[in-house]
């Protein structure tokens, strides 16, 4: 279903919560700061580290559902699809707290428990000409008392969401609404990432 919730720009505005959440044990080499990482893995192909994050709804086990966010038309990559997620700041305490923060920021929901990376990094340049290279992490969102996550989007950056399916994923359309990602290896990352839910 497509939805477009948002509360304008206090959204955008509102401050950071606590960022308090747990993680898997092998999450732990991102719980470093982005000039640590880069330090202690030179490449390259990038110097900013970027994040994303995998957030399923699972109300329904037998069809999961991942939160999806579109592009402002306004934007760079208008009308797109990706997960929530953005660069690392300077004064970020880690790449996982980077990616705890740009959830909240993006989609309004709290981080509760990061995994490690799903597939691959992969590579790109922003439009400031930086070299960044992506790192998309599962993640469980904390949920309001009848299980619900409640999305609030920033509308600077996103005008709508969709909670997508394994095959609407696949066939790149939500009924007749087409499903075009901002990158291809983030599609791919998408995919991995319910073929690794339906393993457990």
């Amino acid at each position: 279903m497509l939805s477009t919730t948002s509360s304008g720009a206090a959204a955008a505005q509102r401050p950071p919560p606590d960022l308090q959440f747990t993680i898997h044990p092998s999450a732990s080499p991102f719980k470093v700061s982005q000039q640590a990482y880069l330090a202690a893995h030179p490449d390259p192909r990038s110097t900013y580290i970027a994040t994303g994050s995998l957030v399923f709804d699972t109300s329904n086990q037998s069809c999961p559902r991942l939160l999806l966010l579109q592009r402002a038309a306004h934007d760079s990559m208008p009308n797109k699809w990706e997960v929530p997620g953005g660069g690392c700041d300077d004064d970020d305490e880690s790449i996982l707290h980077a990616a705890a923060r740009e959830l909240w920021e993006e989609a309004g929901l709290r981080a509760a428990h990061l995994g490690a990376p799903v597939g691959s990094p992969y590579f790109l340049q922003s439009r400031s000409g930086k070299k960044v290279c992506k790192f998309v992490f599962p993640v469980q969102a904390e949920t309001d008392s009848e299980g619900r996550m409640d999305v609030t989007l920033d509308p600077r950056e996103h005008q709508s969401f969709v909670w997508a399916s394994e095959e609407e994923v696949k066939a790149k359309r939500i009924k007749d609404m087409e499903i075009e990602f901002t990158h291809k290896d983030l599609e791919r990352i998408v995919l991995t990432a319910f073929g690794q839910f339906k393993t457990g």
